[in-house]
């Protein structure tokens, strides 16, 4: 019986298949499908050889829910909530995104304004009913979203947080009245105070709801008629898995589920190896993912945003630019060149896959570079076409006036600018010094990137594991089964009673526990741990701070929170009142870890020397212009192995550049560690 992990990107499928039984470990990638991202996944099975009805755990990372919010390609919502409140999700908060762009357009809501509906219904503050739900007003929501094809309703009602009776008998009569219609309360999805974030929340879950599962059903199926007759796993956002039931009814969980999987798989691979202070930077075809992580501990939040929509759920902190290997290089106003966030995706791609490309892209500047080989397949499927990227590459060239290859550096240049911001942003404007950190690289096109970027941002190592490529997919089966509860307390640390704080915390762990059993977790394997969002009296962002059940007096709780306020902000004030603004509680289901260092090589390449070296070809370098390159085939390289740059590594979904003066190693886990020497201020002008 086998494990399967599959990772949906933007331009590839990967795949990656544990037996361990066999001791064995296999990669594979395919082509995405983005109009049915399922037919990439049977692709994918295919092309290892899996029979469906051999695999005992499936477990999946897609970008069906984020994909329907960038594109706008969602269910049509309607919204049931409080009289009075019906334009609260336009209105939103008074802070702008950017101050001072006078131009700044808000993005439209996901709700039309004739599919919101009031419903005569009010609570007070503390919960308690000031004005009792009219069924009515119900009734003939209901009717009219009939009528105008609606697939989902959210139910979003004042202070349902508090006491949620009143969406659960709306969705309760929606449900008798509609059954084709999705339906999403408000409170069922974030059981916690501040309307503008939880309708958000509930009308996103809404929006991507009939999408995921009609794209799950397809899953289901096909993997059914194969053979497969096992549970279809999903990763959440959080950094834990649940089971794709639980993912059609809380979809908006999955919306950072690829790059959540990637985080998960890079710190299992470079705590194995000692790293415990990382940068994880995972560059695919379409855009760039990067987390910090301090001390082998997640950075977790409460609030974030996806195309400038807030949501409310617990998920890794993780940045995202645009900018990939797919990133399209463009003039801007005939004078200025601009690389990305617009991406040639997987359909057409860039101009060297020769399906349809003609405009440049990254990809196309490290192939006229030499940094990436025109005769490996990528991702083992797609041939390479020089003669496009020199050609679509040789164009903007003449539009700007430059040579080729100065143009083609330019690109990578400015691809790095953007991503280099995106880990500054994570680190020194955090208080955090990047020298301090490794650089775990790992996407199909960041390790080709990776030491220019730590060389950028003074970062001495980078870590590249094996099979980077698939790391995502490697991240699902590493990855823990997860529930979680969580609900709004709103109370001053000093004058509350701990007994009272510890009775609510056990309450939630018990839930979020029992939530696992139901799923099959056996109760041996299930561990709780609990955490407060926390702030200043008076602020109003908040800070997730770990819990001791065994020490929950105000003191040893505020004690908590100054260390966790002083390493974010790099200070804090011991003498100010505190207050807990939420309480969470988190049930993990272990399971039994794979490891990567025992992954399968594919059949050995005959044409490489002692050395392991493949071939020499001219690559050209940032700081040297072109040099005589060796050529390495990873599976060839021995642990222990070092090498002096300038070298290219190949391997099957990725290629790692070294700088001529950089070095790297084999670890004993099959890591290449690449030690990076800062740039050499006099070849700034070269």
């Amino acid at each position: 019986m086998i494990e399967i992990g599959i990772d949906v990107g933007g331009t590839f499928t990967d795949v990656v298949l544990l037996d361990r039984a066999a001791g064995r470990l296999e990669v594979a990638k395919t082509a995405s499908t983005p109009r049915d991202q399922s037919v990439g996944i049977l692709n994918g099975l295919a092309r290892l050889g899996v029979d469906a009805a051999t695999i005992r755990r499936f477990a999946h990372g897609s970008t069906v829910a984020t994909n329907t919010v960038l594109e706008r390609k969602g269910a049509r919502v309607a919204l049931l909530t409080t009289a009075g409140f019906r334009d609260l999700l336009e209105i939103g908060r008074t802070n702008r995104s950017k101050v001072y762009d006078m131009k700044l357009v808000k993005p439209a809501p996901l709700v039309a304004r004739p599919l919101r509906f009031e419903v005569r219904q009010r609570r007070y503050v503390n919960g308690e009913s000031a004005i009792a739900l009219d069924e009515r007003d119900i009734a003939s929501a209901v009717e009219a979203c009939l009528a105008r094809g609606v697939e989902a309703i959210a139910v979003c009602y004042l202070h349902s947080y508090l006491d949620s009776g009143d969406e659960e008998r709306t969705a309760e009569i929606v449900r008798e009245r509609a059954p084709s219609i999705h339906v999403t309360a408000s409170a069922d999805v974030v059981r916690e105070y501040k309307e503008y974030e939880r309708f958000s929340t509930a009308a996103l879950n809404a929006y991507v709801m009939p999408v995921m599962d009609r794209y799950l059903a397809r899953l289901e199926t096909r993997l059914a008629d194969a053979g497969f007759r096992g549970q279809v796993e999903m990763m959440k956002s959080s950094g834990g898995l649940m089971r794709a039931a639980t993912a059609r009814r809380y979809p908006v969980e999955t919306l950072l589920s690829g790059p959540a999987a990637g985080v998960m798989g890079a710190i299992h691979v470079a705590e194995r190896s000692g790293f415990r202070n990382l940068i994880t930077y995972d560059m695919g075809g379409t855009s760039t993912d990067v987390a910090l992580i301090t001390d082998g501990k997640v950075v977790r939040t409460a609030e974030s945003r996806i195309s400038n929509l807030p949501i409310k759920t617990h998920m890794i902190d993780i940045k995202t630019v645009g900018a990939g290997g797919g990133s399209i290089a463009a003039l801007v106003g005939g004078r200025t060149l601009k690389v990305g966030p617009h991406s040639a995706g997987a359909d057409p791609g860039p101009a060297c896959y020769g399906k349809g490309g003609d405009v440049p892209t990254v990809t196309d500047a490290n192939l006229m570079l030499g940094r990436l080989s025109s005769s490996y397949a990528l991702g083992g499927e797609i041939r390479i076409r020089p003669e496009r990227a020199q050609a679509v590459v040789g164009e903007l060239a003449a539009a700007i006036g430059l040579a080729p290859d100065r143009t083609a550096d330019g690109i990578l240049r400015l691809v790095n600018v953007t991503m280099a911001s995106a880990i500054r942003e994570i680190s020194i404007q955090r208080g955090h010094d990047p020298r301090e950190f490794a650089l775990v690289a790992f996407g199909g096109a960041g390790p080709m990137h990776a030491c220019d970027l730590a060389r950028d941002l003074a970062i001495p190592q980078v870590v590249v594991p094996p099979a980077p490529g698939n790391l995502c997919a490697f991240g699902l089966l590493v990855t823990d089964v997860v529930a979680e509860r969580s609900e709004t307390l709103l109370a001053r640390t000093a004058g509350f009673d701990p007994a009272a704080l510890g009775a609510r915390l056990e309450r939630l762990a018990g839930s979020s526990a029992e939530a696992l059993a139901r799923d099959g977790i056996a109760r041996s394997a299930i561990r709780t741990m609990c955490t407060a969002d926390m702030r200043y009296v008076g602020q109003k962002s908040e800070l997730p701070v770990p819990l001791d059940l065994a020490r929950l007096s105000p003191q040893a709780i505020d004690e908590a929170f100054f260390a966790v306020y002083a390493e974010r902000y790099g200070h804090t004030k011991r003498v100010a009142p505190t207050e807990i603004v939420n309480i969470r509680a988190m049930a993990v289901g272990a399971i039994e870890k794979a490891d990567l260092g025992r992954l399968s090589p594919p059949a050995a390449n005959p044409d490489f020397d002692a050395n392991g070296v493949l071939s020499r070809r001219r690559v050209y370098f940032r700081e040297s212009g072109w040099v005589d390159c060796p050529v390495y085939d990873r599976y060839r390289l021995a642990i222990g192995a070092e090498v002096a740059g300038p070298a290219i590594v190949e391997e099957l979904g990725a290629t790692t550049v070294v700088g001529p003066r950089d070095r790297f190693r084999v670890d004993p886990q099959h890591n290449l560690v690449v030690d990076v020497r800062a740039d050499d201020p006099s070849s700034a002008e070269r």
